[in-house]
């Protein structure tokens, strides 16, 4: 996953364009916190969303929608009644998980980084 215009993983500054383009998906609102509702067992989206305390149903829909567009989610339609909507990852999706496992190390090992800044 690179950009197109950047140089590529093996050359200088490669390595740094391809954490960009990882972060630029990853690192948006909720994506990380989506993927990690579906790994955890979350595959409707009434379940994601209660998963995710404070994620609007607009924001969870664009995201589902996004890391569909991307490869990581799949999503199934089963036709009913009642008709039933169903989100699961794909291997690139299960392959996020050692990534979020290590954002939360690092965010537990250095929580003073992201406390709110006082007055």
């Amino acid at each position: 996953m690179t950009s197109g215009d950047g140089p590529a993983a093996g050359a200088p500054g490669g390595e740094c364009s391809v954490i960009e383009d990882v972060m630029g998906v990853l690192g948006r609102a909720w994506a990380g916190a989506v993927v990690q509702a579906i790994l955890d067992g979350s595959e409707r989206f009434n379940d994601i969303a209660r998963a995710i305390p404070g994620v609007t149903d607009g924001m969870l829909s664009a995201r589902l929608r996004e890391l569909c567009a991307r490869g990581l989610v799949e999503r199934a339609v089963e036709p009913g009644p009642p008709v039933s909507v169903t989100y699961r990852l794909t291997q690139a999706g299960r392959d996020v998980a050692p990534v979020l496992d290590a954002v939360r190390a690092f965010g537990q090992a250095h929580p003073e980084l992201f406390a709110p800044e006082a007055g």
